[in-house]
Parts: structure tokens; sequence; C-alpha cells
């Protein structure tokens, strides 16, 4: 444990932004895992509407930095490309 004041505080701030962090990331896989579940099912219009809600947020995550940007670019990527090769 601290000894020090701030660093008690700092440690108090950590914990709240460590659990708001996890829930976003726990909602981007979510997201993620609904849209491979319309993609397995080869439900294009699905998968898309979907994926549409799963880049905003993950835009949003990168733009709070909780995911870094560039990661943010391959997840979105990546997963277009499975949409894209849906017949």
């Amino acid at each position: 444990m601290p000894n020090i004041v701030s660093a008690e505080k700092r440690l108090r701030q950590n914990k709240k932004r460590n659990l708001h962090n996890r829930m976003i990331k726990s909602t981007l896989n979510t997201l993620k895992k609904k849209v491979l579940k319309f993609i397995s099912t080869s439900d294009k219009e699905s998968a898309i509407n979907v994926y549409k809600d799963y880049a905003s947020a993950i835009d949003k995550a990168a733009r709070k930095s909780i995911v870094h940007a560039n990661r943010a670019a391959a997840k979105k990527s990546a997963l277009m490309e499975k949409i894209n090769n849906i017949k």
C-alpha cells in the first residue's frame, strides 16, 4: 500500500480507470463475436450491420487511447476482409 496521499489517490484513480477500460474492451469483444457468428453462418447483411457498431466502438476506444489506433485499424480491416470473403 502507498504511504503518500497522492500515491493513494493515484491508486484509486487507476482502479477506476482499469475497470472502465475493461468494460469497454469486453464490449468490443462481444461485438466482434457477434460479427464472427454472422460470418460463420454466411449472413452478410447482418454481419455488416453489426460490423458498423463494432467499427464505431473500436474507433471511439482508439480516440480515448483504450486501444492503440493502429491496432484498431488492423482489427477493422481483418474483420472486413472476412466479411468480403462471404459468398
